[in-house]
């Protein structure tokens, strides 16, 4: 029987309840790990976690939480775990890799396709080296520095994805044609403005034999309806994140607006909701700065049941169609172990 794979093992698909589908739990730019000035407090940042989902379980009824920290941004497995037993939540850890402007170290940039999928595979079948913490996603991603953004060039390959990204792309299409395991992605809103980047990355995963049923395209609430419903049409999901932070210059009217046409078009069964929140950021007492500023606001849980919620109720979108996006679709999408 599917079932999402969850860092404290398994648990049946019908069990996982409203789910948010790209969440950060713990995350840090590549580097921060030898930085002083970036160590954060266990029992802070575990207390933290733990109320927040309680609050979430309590205020909406969170029951699963996927974090898509990838390898290099900061993913703790034993963070992980301890924060689900302790706040009550599931949770979904995430193997792969950011976009190389910020991501994928040196060592990775040297392995081949072939090598790069045998990792995600080991990372989902046998567990986060040094652990035994199975993953039940792959992460992908794609774009530019976010601190600093703008669109990103045409590449060789003739699409606006890079070399070392396109052979994640690649190995997570593989590893997905073998094992089952769903795929999520980041793309940049500046690329949307330009171009439909989430469908260029889904054609490279498809390339590979990946099933467009489990992949979900984030950060895409920045495209026209035509983009989104060129996705759609193949059959993959697309995930409306960063509500309530104005990120990029995201509007939470247009994007109620845009799930609005999706539903009415017959595509409810293809549409997440999440935060894409950083619950918590390793920084240490550093403050942002104009060469390293604040990437998002961070939300209060609350925003989603107290302004969100009735944003999309007041667009049309009723409760049983709330009810597909937030618990039906995920379930279906990140069942497979």
């Amino acid at each position: 029987m599917p079932a999402i794979r969850t860092v404290l093992g398994d648990i049946p698909a019908r069990d996982a309840g409203v789910t948010l589908t790209h969440e950060h739990t713990l995350i840090f730019w590549p580097g921060a790990e030898f930085d002083h000035r970036a160590a954060f407090d266990w029992n802070e940042v575990m207390t933290g976690l733990a109320a927040e989902f309680r609050e979430g379980a309590a205020s909406f009824g969170l029951r699963t939480l996927v974090d898509c920290t990838t390898v290099e941004m900061g993913r703790h497995p034993k963070l992980l775990c301890e924060a689900s037993e302790r706040g009550g939540v599931n949770v979904v850890a995430a193997t792969g890799f950011f976009c190389e402007s910020m991501g994928i170290p040196y060592h990775w940039r040297r392995q081949s396709v072939a090598e790069l999928a045998e990792f995600l595979e080991r990372d989902v079948t046998e567990g986060i080296v040094g652990t035994r913490v199975r993953c039940g996603i792959i992460k992908v991603s794609s774009g530019q520095d976010d601190a600093h953004p703008h669109p990103s060039p045409l590449f060789a390959n003739g699409r606006h994805i890079g070399i070392y990204e396109e052979r994640v792309f690649r190995a997570a299409g593989r590893a997905q044609k073998r094992i089952g395991v769903p795929i999520t992605t980041h793309s940049d809103p500046e690329d949307w403005r330009a171009y439909n980047i989430g469908l260029e990355q889904l054609d490279l995963l498809m390339e590979e034999g990946a099933d467009p049923a489990k992949v979900i395209i984030g950060h895409c609430f920045y495209a026209s309806f035509d983009k989104l419903e060129a996705i759609l049409r193949r059959g993959a999901a697309i995930q409306l994140d960063n509500i309530g932070t104005g990120w990029r210059g995201l509007d939470d009217d247009y994007a109620a607006g845009l799930v609005r046409q999706a539903v009415d078009k017959g595509y409810g069964g293809q549409i997440v909701l999440t935060f894409d929140r950083f619950w918590y950021q390793m920084r240490g007492e550093r403050p942002f700065t104009e060469l390293d500023p604040e990437v998002a606001v961070r939300m209060p849980v609350s925003f989603l049941p107290e302004r969100f919620l009735p944003l999309m109720r007041r667009h049309g979108i009723d409760d049983a169609a709330i009810r597909r996006i937030m618990v039906d679709n995920p379930a279906r999408i990140l069942a497979f172990a």
